[in-house]
C-alpha cells in the first residue's frame, strides 16, 4: 500500500489540511459507513472538538477492525449540521489525521438529533 502526493503538491504544498490529489496504490479499498461519534458512556458530547475526536476514533475503529488504519485513508466525507463550527473541527482533524492528508470534501447537511458531525473514509489496504 502506498499513498502519495502527485509531484506538483511536493513541490508546491497547498498549506491546507487536505491534498488536491493523491495517488493510491494498494489492492483493497476499504470504506466505512457514516460514522457519528459517542463517547463511552454512550452519550453525545456537546461540542463540536469532542464529536470530532470521538469520530475520528470510532473511524480509526472501524478500519482496525478491516486491516488499516488512518495512515492508509485517501478520502474523507465530513457531513456537518454548521458549517460555522468548520475551525474546531479542523483543529482537532489536522492533530489527528497523519500527512498526506486525504482528499477532502465537507457539506452542510441535516444530521440525526444532538450530532453535529458525521465522517465517512476510504481507505486503500
Amino acid at each position: 500500500m502506498k499513498i502519495t502526493l502527485p509531484e506538483k503538491f511536493v513541490k508546491e504544498p497547498t498549506g491546507f489540511p487536505f491534498s488536491p490529489a493523491l495517488i493510491v496504490e494498494g489492492k483493497e479499498i476499504v470504506a466505512t459507513s457514516g460514522i457519528v461519534c459517542e463517547d463511552y458512556d454512550g452519550q453525545i458530547p456537546e461540542d463540536m472538538e469532542s464529536q470530532a475526536r470521538n469520530t475520528i476514533l470510532a473511524c480509526e475503529a472501524a478500519l482496525r477492525e478491516a486491516g488499516c488504519g488512518l495512515e492508509n485513508v485517501f478520502n474523507v466525507e465530513v457531513y456537518m449540521s454548521n458549517l460555522d463550527q468548520w475551525g474546531d473541527f479542523n483543529k482537532v482533524y489536522k492533530e489527528m489525521m497523519p500527512d498526506p492528508k486525504p482528499c477532502r470534501k465537507a457539506l452542510q447537511v441535516g444530521l440525526l438529533p444532538g450530532y453535529l458531525v458525521e465522517v465517512v473514509m476510504w481507505a486503500v489496504k
